[in-house]
């Protein structure tokens, strides 16, 4: 069960707890789109700089 799914299984099991897990899913997209921007832009950018010398 991925963090998704348990997000809308406690939605579920506690409607009351809806704030708790947006919160959580926000902070783990945030976590997401970063560790995509290190491995990906960061990778692009060394290779950019490499080629110019």
């Amino acid at each position: 069960m991925n963090l998704h799914e348990k997000c809308l299984l406690r939605y579920l099991q506690n409607p009351d707890e809806l704030d708790y897990s947006t919160e959580v899913l926000k902070l783990n997209n945030l976590i997401l789109e970063k560790q995509f921007i290190l491995k990906n832009i960061s990778l692009d950018a060394d290779i950019f700089e490499y080629a110019e010398v």
